[in-house]
């Protein structure tokens, strides 16, 4: 069974959330954290496209080194300017353009089994009766 696509999103998708955020922080931001995160780019945690339902996962899967990152939790230095992300608030992802998949059907096969099995029975014991 083929899967199927839904739609698309360009941005920083994190496998463990399976959400792509699409909007890159603003610069001043950005730039901060780019110091944090090696060079790579930050996206803004309101930015965020979940998988609709029926699909399960984004494609194409990536792997290796992670090229970008979400903060969901600034920090402030005395002057009110974002000079980080808190503790355990950044997500890392990868940078890229993801399409959303279609559940397989094969997940859902014991269903179909099970119900034919029940039609099954009903037909037979429907013909043994008087």
């Amino acid at each position: 069974m083929g899967s199927f696509a839904q739609g698309s999103a360009t941005g920083c998708l994190i496998p463990s959330q399976n959400i792509v955020y699409q909007t890159p922080e603003d610069a001043l931001v950005n730039a901060v954290l780019k110091l944090l995160l090696g060079g790579n780019p930050s996206y803004s945690a309101a930015s965020g496209v979940s998988l609709s339902s029926n699909y399960c996962s984004w494609t194409p899967n990536p792997s290796g080194s992670f090229n970008c990152g979400v903060c969901t939790t600034y920090t402030f230095n005395i002057l009110g300017l974002v000079n980080g992300c808190q503790s355990g608030a950044l997500l890392e992802g990868y940078v890229g353009t993801y399409t959303m998949v279609e559940c397989n059907l094969d997940d859902h096969s014991w269903l179909f089994g099970a119900a034919a099995g029940v039609f099954g029975i009903f037909i037979i014991r429907k013909r043994n009766k008087p």
